[in-house]
């Protein structure tokens, strides 16, 4: 049944829900939304370089789900307004219930932290809803979050492998894991 829900949803109904996600967060367009994906499905939406294909396997099986973004070349089924017209896409799986989220939509899922702009992420389920009440018509709340720190973000688009957010996970563990030396862009 969820299946046949998700697929009657047109290009204009996604892009209206995007929409509304940079207005309800006061975000720039210029600032590409990220994209839920699992293990499975990640290469409907991105483009794995072949040079970095085993790395970024790695990357995946190891941190995913968790707290890592790792930044490729987009496919046609990421919609420009989607990732400002970028011609890559951040591709994240932060939790089991975004693994599973991504797993049922025929669709590029697009997420970002629950704040506005800015301002720091809001991690507990009160907060979440006193903020956005009124302005989102269904909320998935869990426990409090136990993520209080941002994304790790790898951008493989660019030929070279490039750390764009350093947080979670140290520089010196990613370096290990995939057996390359990473950029730091500070």
């Amino acid at each position: 049944m969820s299946l046949t829900i998700l697929n009657a949803f047109k290009d204009e109904d996604i892009k209206e829900a995007v929409d509304r996600i940079y207005k309800i967060k006061k975000r720039s367009r210029k600032k590409p939304l990220n994209v839920l994906a699992t293990p499975f499905n990640f290469t409907r939406w991105a483009l794995v370089p072949k040079r970095w294909e085993d790395v970024v396997l790695k990357l995946i099986e190891r941190y995913w789900p968790r707290n890592l973004g790792l930044v490729l070349p987009k496919k046609k089924a990421i919609p420009d307004y989607v990732n400002s017209g970028l011609d890559s896409v951040n591709l994240v799986c932060m939790d089991e219930v975004a693994y599973k989220i991504s797993s049922l939509a025929p669709f590029p899922v697009c997420v970002t932290s629950a704040n506005i702009s800015g301002e720091r992420p809001i991690t507990k389920p009160d907060e979440v809803l006193e903020k956005f009440k009124g302005f989102v018509n269904v909320f998935l709340l869990g426990p409090e979050s136990s993520r209080k720190e941002p994304t790790t973000i790898i951008d493989f688009s660019k030929g070279k492998p490039y750390v764009l957010r350093r947080t979670t996970i140290p520089l010196e563990e990613l370096e290990e894991v995939v057996g390359v030396k990473l950029i730091w862009e500070k």
